[in-house]
């Protein structure tokens, strides 16, 4: 079906655009929603109008966007993930856990694919990831991903670790003093040494006598 756009779809076309689409595509989902519309000879006629709206709709949004922009770039976004013994994650952190910490962060509704991650991150550590918020707006921000119950300095060092190989030196560090048993004291030296002998020969005199 050939449809005229009446609003921006990104990764499909701009408004005022003149496109064959799949008939499903259209029916289902373009049209539905008022994004395009048939193009018929009367629509046609309204390419111009179609373009000059859309094009104000546009520095609209990019106005509003630089400004959130402006406010994350740079920043930390912290997500709390399980980690096993290695300092891997259970799991991963995708794009849409990072989405939905800066539609916390911002107010404004961040799609999981405005993140642009390429692959999901597996261990702690801080990774810069780029947010396209609109068209060519985009920031980037630092995704630190720190396992539950640690600081994130902890949190690097256990990346650190986890990139040298060493888990072993993980366990050690995500043992604590409430992980022992409670009211155990550690073992100490008796302060007067015990003679096992000494008593034995007294008592072998008292029966000669």
């Amino acid at each position: 079906m050939k449809v005229i756009f009446l609003k921006d779809v990104p990764e499909t076309a701009d408004a005022g655009e003149v496109k064959e689409v799949k008939n499903g595509f259209a029916r289902n989902y373009l049209l539905p929603r008022g994004l395009a519309a048939p193009a018929t000879p009367h629509q046609l006629q309204r390419i111009k109008a179609i373009e000059k709206a859309a094009h104000e709709t546009r520095l609209k949004f990019s106005e509003e966007w630089e400004v959130v922009a402006e406010a994350i770039a740079g920043t930390t976004v912290e997500v709390e993930v399980r980690v096993g013994p290695s300092g891997r994650l259970f799991g991963s952190v995708t794009g849409r856990a990072i989405a939905e910490k800066l539609t916390e962060a911002t107010g404004r509704e961040i799609d999981h694919r405005q993140v642009l991650l390429g692959t999901a991150i597996h261990e702690p550590g801080d990774y810069p990831v780029n947010i396209r918020l609109y068209r060519d707006v985009q920031a980037e921000v630092i995704v630190s991903v720190i396992p539950e119950g640690y600081s994130p300095e902890e949190a690097a060092a256990m990346a650190t670790l986890a990139e040298e190989g060493l888990p072993e030196a993980l366990d050690d560090t995500a043992t604590s003093d409430e992980d022992k048993e409670p009211g155990a004291e550690p073992a100490e030296a008796s302060a007067e040494p015990v003679e096992t002998g000494a008593d034995e020969e007294d008592e072998k005199k008292d029966e000669d006598a």
